[in-house]
């Protein structure tokens, strides 16, 4: 079965004094084992506190980087922080990066990358939304779920898009990369579901579509 290599990261809090940089970013992406065919960002790429217009301009430096200097596209997500900071409205669009536009949630697709991702965009903080019960469930391989959420409160008392890791299991999609929890979390193996977690890059692949 032909397979989608995704790069992954999360939770990069820009500013904040313990957030691993844009350099352990540069570093981390240019240290990849195999090229990968698409990254994700699963939100939290400035801090609420602590983020500056510097960091606003890394935080999009960064993003340039990915989709011009690696030439390879990008899906993320909007998470608390991000939108605890205020500066979502000044980021610019820029070619190549995909992410939700709206308040729901939502399918992208990435332009020669056969997967279907569902995202969705933490709109406030804290975003206690019971959305993701509307999460679409396949049965089909080549889906992923790119959230910024919690799950059960196992893992942190701020409320964001909370779900279960049983729901989660039971919307058939071959990976569900998570954003919130800091600490990297594996929930389930086969399919991944996890927090990728600060300061840690993941690389999965992940069954196509067929």
């Amino acid at each position: 079965m032909a397979t989608v290599r995704l790069l992954a990261f999360a939770d990069l809090h820009l500013g904040k004094k313990k957030s691993p940089g844009v350099q352990w970013a540069y570093e981390s992406l240019a240290g990849a084992a195999i090229r990968p065919d698409a990254i994700v960002f699963t939100g939290d790429l400035l801090d609420k506190k602590k983020a500056t217009e510097a960091d606003l301009a890394d935080g999009i430096a960064l993003f340039r980087h990915i989709t011009r200097d690696l030439t390879l596209p990008l899906v993320h997500v909007w998470g608390n922080h991000d939108v605890g900071s205020g500066m979502i409205p000044r980021f610019p669009d820029l070619p190549g990066v995909h992410r939700p536009r709206g308040d729901g949630i939502e399918e992208i697709r990435v332009p020669g990358v056969p997967l279907l991702f569902h995202a969705a965009n933490v709109v406030a903080d804290p975003d206690p939304r019971d959305l993701l019960k509307d999460l679409p469930r396949v049965n089909e391989p080549g889906h992923v779920g790119v959230l910024h959420t919690e799950v059960e409160g196992q893992y942190t008392k701020n409320p964001c898009l909370p779900t279960t890791q049983e729901h989660l299991l039971s919307r058939g999609y071959g990976a569900c990369l998570l954003g919130h929890v800091h600490s990297p979390v594996v929930l389930n193996d086969d399919p991944w579901i996890g927090w990728i977690g600060m300061g840690e890059m993941l690389e999965i692949d992940i069954p196509a579509l067929g």
